[in-house]
C-alpha cells in the first residue's frame, strides 16, 4: 500500500521569475508545467510524465481507484485536468510516476481520463526504469551529468544508472475552462541583460571555445531549439518565449512561428560540419552578410514537418532565403521589446493581447 504521496522535482524554483509570478497574478489564464516529456530518436514526444515520491509497506494491495484518489489530492482536480488535457493535445495519455526511496521500487500508470487509472507496469530498481528511459528514447547519454547536491535521490541514482528523468516542459498555458492554448518558455538574461540578449546568435554559434585537441568549436542551441519545434508541431499549441531579467523590468514577449535548422552532416563529415558552424559564428558576430551568402550558397538547411505519428524532415538546397524562410533561422510571428515601447505595456497586458487580438 502507498502512503504520504509528495511532490519532489529535479528543478529549480522560479520564484524569482517576476514575469511568471505577474502573468500567473494578472491574467485569467493558468501557467502550468510538466515534470518529464520523453523525446525520442526519431524527434516525436512519446511522454508526458509526472511523478510522486511514496512510502510503501511492501503490499501491492492498493485499488486503483485509491491510487487515483491519492494522485488527483496531491495534484488537485484542476491541475490535474490540464496537465491529462495538455498530453491528449500530442495524442498521450499522462503518465504518472511513482517511486519509493527505500525499495528503490517504482510504478508506472497512465491517466486515460481524470477518473481512469491504468497500472502499466513497474520496475524492482531504479536501474530498471532509467533502463526504460533509456529505451523510450531511444538512445543513451555519453555524456557525464553534472553533479547537483540538493537533487532528489531519485534524480541522482537515474543519472548514475545512465539515463537522467526526461527534461522539464517548464511552462504550459490553458484557458478559463482548462484547455491548453500555449507552450511558453522563459528565459532568464540576468548574465547578459534583456537588451542584449538574441536568440538567433545563440543559436547560430555565437560562443566558441577550443576543445580538447585544441581546435576551435562552437556551443549551439540547436538541441533546445528542435525540442521545442518538436513540441509546436507535434500538439498544434503556439509558442511563445519571454525573455526577462532579475532587476530590471525590461522584457521581451515573442510568438515563434517556425524554425530552420542547419543541416549539419557531424560524422559524416566533420569539416563540414565545422565549417558551417564556424560561418554561423562569424555572422552571428559580426552580421557581415558575407558569411550569410556564404551559407546560403553553399550549404542545406531542414525544417520538421509532422504527419501523425511520425516527424518527417524537409531537406531545403541552396540557395537558402530568409523571405522563404529557409536560411537557419528562429521566425517570429510577433516580437514586442518593453524597453523600445516607452509608455509601453506592462507584461500580463501585452500577454493577454497576444493571446486575444
Amino acid at each position: 500500500m502507498f502512503t504520504n504521496f509528495r511532490k519532489e522535482t529535479s528543478e529549480r524554483s522560479d520564484a524569482q521569475n517576476w514575469a511568471k509570478q505577474s502573468l500567473i497574478q494578472n491574467t485569467p489564464f493558468h501557467f502550468d508545467s510538466i515534470e518529464g516529456c520523453n523525446e525520442n530518436s526519431k524527434n516525436v514526444a512519446t511522454h508526458m510524465m509526472e511523478r510522486a515520491r511514496v512510502d510503501y509497506d511492501g503490499h501491492d494491495n492498493m485499488g486503483l481507484d485509491d491510487v487515483c484518489t491519492a494522485i488527483t489530492q496531491l495534484e488537485g482536480e484542476d491541475v490535474l485536468q490540464r496537465k491529462i488535457n495538455f498530453a491528449k493535445a500530442f495524442q498521450l495519455n499522462l503518465s504518472y510516476v511513482l517511486y519509493n526511496d527505500e525499495t528503490r521500487n517504482v510504478w508506472l500508470y497512465e491517466f486515460e481520463d481524470l477518473k481512469s487509472l491504468k497500472f502499466v507496469q513497474s520496475f524492482e530498481t531504479f536501474v530498471a526504469f532509467s533502463n526504460w528511459i533509456a529505451g523510450i528514447k531511444g538512445w543513451k547519454s555519453t555524456k557525464g551529468f553534472r553533479e547537483i547536491q540538493d537533487l532528489p535521490l531519485f534524480d541522482k541514482e537515474l543519472r548514475r544508472a545512465g539515463t537522467a528523468w526526461p527534461t522539464n516542459i517548464d511552462c504550459f498555458v490553458s484557458d478559463e475552462n482548462n484547455q491548453p492554448i500555449g507552450i511558453l518558455e522563459f528565459q532568464n538574461a540576468d548574465t547578459i541583460s534583456v537588451r542584449n540578449h538574441c536568440n538567433n546568435e545563440f543559436f547560430l554559434c555565437k560562443q566558441s571555445y577550443t576543445n580538447q585537441y585544441g581546435y576551435p568549436a562552437y556551443h549551439d542551441d540547436i538541441r533546445r531549439w528542435l525540442s521545442q519545434e518538436i513540441l509546436r508541431l507535434q500538439s498544434g499549441l503556439r509558442l511563445f518565449v519571454i525573455t526577462w531579467e532579475k532587476n530590471s523590468e525590461d522584457y521581451v514577449l515573442k510568438e515563434i512561428d517556425s524554425v530552420t535548422f542547419p543541416d549539419l552532416p557531424y560524422a559524416k563529415d566533420w569539416a563540414k560540419t565545422n565549417r558551417y558552424k564556424a560561418l554561423m559564428h562569424y555572422y552571428s558576430n559580426t552580421r557581415d552578410k558575407k558569411y550569410a551568402r556564404v551559407i546560403a550558397t553553399e550549404m542545406q538547411s531542414y525544417n520538421l514537418v509532422y504527419d501523425a505519428p511520425k516527424m518527417d524532415i524537409k531537406i531545403n538546397r541552396p540557395p537558402l532565403s530568409g523571405k522563404q524562410k529557409t536560411f537557419p533561422f528562429i521566425y517570429y510571428k510577433f516580437k514586442y521589446k518593453w524597453w523600445e515601447a516607452g509608455n509601453g505595456k506592462v507584461i500580463s497586458d501585452a500577454f493577454i493581447e497576444l493571446i486575444n487580438p
